[in-house]
């Protein structure tokens, strides 16, 4: 039974995220993020993060990513409170996994050890 919870519980953190990210990230912003991503300039991270991958990102893709990330940061804390027994860090890492996840192949992810690789 306590298996069972906790899986229905990650699904519902998953859903809750998935709708959050969707929500929390104006369209104009979208579309930049799309395109610094198919660009190489930007990647996921695996706390549920942007990362810049590439120094020749300009200060623009830079505070596109920290309003972004600011964003996020935002909705992880509100599914974290509202779950009683789960962190924000649960919540980032569950994020982070499912982001990495659904990024397109040949856009930028950080993998285990920290590094950026190409999916």
């Amino acid at each position: 039974m306590n298996k069972k919870f906790e899986m229905l519980r990650s699904l519902a953190a998953t859903l809750v995220i998935a709708l959050s990210l969707l929500v929390s990230v104006p369209a104009a912003m979208a579309d930049g993020l799309d395109d610094a991503k198919a660009a190489g300039h930007v990647g996921e991270k695996l706390d549920g993060y942007l990362g810049v991958v590439s120094s020749s990102a300009g200060a623009e893709i830079q505070r596109l990513v920290q309003d972004i990330n600011l964003r996020r940061r935002d909705s992880y804390r509100t599914i974290a409170d509202a779950m009683d027994g789960t962190t924000l860090a649960d919540i980032e890492v569950l994020a982070g996994a499912k982001l990495i996840g659904k990024t397109p192949a040949g856009q930028y992810v950080q993998n285990s050890s920290g590094a950026w690789v190409q999916k």
